[in-house]
């Protein structure tokens, strides 16, 4: 008996070694390939990093010997053109990876595409192994087809990255860093250009496509192209407005051209979503259909700004009932991950995150800058402003490599031809009819070199490929991806090229030219308002009466000035008055609240 149980025990122990021989070589296996894959993603950022170091210096080099005709967003997507050309000829050794082709049982029907893929392997002798995987769009039709596909998996970003991580903060500091004075003086003329020319920019884009690829019969719908008058009316402010700050052009064309940029990349958004929404339900659009997309683009602008303005004025409200100010280091994180806070809560509450974020820093420059200590508002400032710079930057990087290593792209000469002159056409068609109206009651009105310069300045950038990048699921979005790309490239490097060229041609007023027009045209309108003495510095001060600043004689904006120098800067700021003095005096056990010990101080 005894033989047998010794036999019995080598046999258990033999397949007891077998089974975790086959488990060790897997895990080694897996060991093996975990550590090559965190070395060829180290080797794709040290790229990307040492592109973006490049960018650094080309741009200072651009400061400071002056280039013209170069710009460097421009020769930041030469880079990136440079990049994807090497990623995808020389491959920079990436991994060959194991491609399993798995059939569905049955023959099953699968009606939507799975997010996730359970894997298990049994190894010989051994026990389950179970793998978890995330589906990509896409499939593989031959072997240089899945080459391919590894390389666009290596060096090609999640468009929810460029919303979730990239695009928030340029859009948060174009309303932080924002001119107020010549913003809000031209306002009526921004929005009217943002919302109005935004819709017929939008529409008119997507007709025109529409009759060009009826006639050639080029298989698209009205919805689809409606869809790409959307996003591809989202104008990019970078390159432009860099070129204006070098050269100090005139404040009055740079606030309308600004403005412009930084609010209608929100209204492309919610245009686009709303066009996607109907997309699915029915293949015309019907009255009822239109006037729920108004509804529905109204409720959605309106409560992502609302949502946004409110957290602003949390914030403000938060940095001056307390004594964080004493802690700069604290202080200066609240204040970046409120504003943050901004943008997810509105994703979540399915409202516009941009839209959001943007006000989110309009409200932050014009309440919680005044609490923030002297090296918060620095640091701020600065760190909002670099880090929008280096998204922009990478943006445009990435757009250039996406062209050589992105495979959700269809290339069609026909459609991108005929993109471009829908693009122009559908601009101008705002451009000029929407400044002959706004010039019937305008003072100073929009001359014609504005007007021309305001139709070049028509830049596509970082939210029109972001936009197109979401979804590639179809031949056609792939096609419409691969044409936003293109127009991106062309419009920034041929109208950012010739930005200063057009400028002097128009003979738009720049430089000292431009400042002591700008002087003069203040001084006179002071003197035409009968305030020879108003303080004309980038925001007017707290203390200032209300209703004193020259630039507000219409009634909703003396109004609005009126509310927000007695009651929403006292409320949310240590101005004065402080609201137990512009309050009426049963009001006082709350306003004796909301008093900050600094109001009662500089009262006393």
């Amino acid at each position: 008996m005894k033989p047998i149980w010794t036999i019995v025990l080598l046999l258990l122990i033999v397949a007891s070694v077998t089974a975790n021989n086959g488990n060790t070589r897997l895990d080694t296996a897996a060991q093996r390939r975990a550590s090559n894959i965190h070395r060829m993603d180290t080797i794709i950022l040290l790229t990307y990093v040492s592109v973006m170091v490049l960018i650094v210096v080309t741009a200072w080099a651009f400061k400071h010997y002056r280039f013209r005709f170069i710009h460097e967003s421009g020769v930041t997507l030469f880079y990136g053109l440079l990049i994807g050309f090497v990623i995808r000829y020389f491959g920079l050794g990436l991994l060959q990876s194991q491609t399993f082709d798995v059939v569905t049982k049955n023959r099953t029907i699968v009606k939507e595409p799975p997010d996730y893929l359970m894997l298990e392997v049994k190894p010989e002798g051994g026990s389950r192994v179970s793998f978890h995987y995330e589906l990509i769009e896409g499939f593989f039709a031959d072997k240089r087809k899945k080459i391919e596909q590894q390389i666009e998996q290596k060096s090609v970003f999640s468009p929810e990255v460029f919303f979730n991580m990239l695009i928030p903060p340029i859009i948060f500091n174009a309303g932080y860093s924002l001119k107020k004075r010549h913003f809000f003086r031209n306002i009526g003329s921004i929005l009217a250009i943002v919302f109005i020319g935004t819709t017929i920019s939008c529409f008119g884009t997507g007709c025109l496509m529409f009759v060009f690829t009826s006639i050639f019969q080029m298989g698209y719908t009205f919805k689809e192209l409606l869809f790409f008058g959307a996003l591809i009316s989202a104008t990019d402010p970078v390159t432009i407005i860099s070129v204006f700050n070098d050269m100090n052009v005139e404040a009055d064309l740079f606030a309308l051209i600004f403005g412009e940029s930084a609010l209608n990349d929100a209204v492309a958004i919610v245009l686009s979503e709303v066009i996607e929404n109907f997309s699915t339900s029915s293949e015309a659009i019907t009255l009822q259909d239109f006037g729920s997309a108004i509804a529905g683009f109204a409720g959605v602008f309106f409560g992502s700004l609302m949502l946004g303005f409110v957290i602003g004025c949390m914030n403000a409200f938060l940095t001056k009932m307390t004594l964080i100010s004493e802690h700069p280091l604290l202080e200066s994180s609240l204040f970046v991950l409120i504003s943050y806070i901004s943008f997810l809560v509105a994703e979540v509450c399915g409202l516009t995150g941009i839209v959001s974020v943007l006000f989110c820093g309009i409200a932050q420059a014009h309440y919680t800058y005044n609490n923030l200590s002297n090296e918060s508002q620095s640091n701020t400032k600065h760190f909002f402003h670099m880090i929008s710079f280096i998204m922009e930057s990478f943006i445009f990087c990435y757009i250039g490599v996406s062209v050589f290593v992105t495979n959700n792209q269809r290339w069609s000469f026909s459609f991108l031809l005929f993109s471009l002159i829908s693009i122009t056409a559908s601009r101008a068609l705002f451009v000029y009819p929407l400044s002959w109206m706004l010039n019937i009651r305008r003072r100073p009105k929009i001359p014609k070199r504005y007007q021309h310069m305001i139709l070049f300045a028509g830049l596509r950038g970082a939210m029109a490929f972001a936009l197109a990048g979401r979804n590639t699921s179809t031949e056609n979005r792939q096609t419409i991806f691969a044409t936003t790309t293109a127009v991106v490239i062309v419009t920034v490097l041929v109208n950012g090229g010739l930005t200063s060229w057009m400028i002097d041609y128009l003979q738009i007023k720049h430089g000292k030219d431009a400042i002591e027009e700008g002087q003069r045209l203040e001084s006179s309108m002071s003197c035409s308002n009968g305030d020879h003495h108003a303080d004309l510095d980038e925001t007017v001060p707290v203390t200032m009466a209300p209703g004193l600043n020259p630039w507000d004689k219409a009634f909703l904006p003396r109004k609005w000035y009126h509310f927000d120098a007695s009651f929403m800067k006292p409320l949310l700021t240590h101005a004065t008055p402080s609201l137990e003095q512009t309050l009426p005096p049963f009001c006082l056990p709350l306003t004796s609240l909301l008093t900050s010990s600094r109001q009662r101080a500089v009262r006393n």
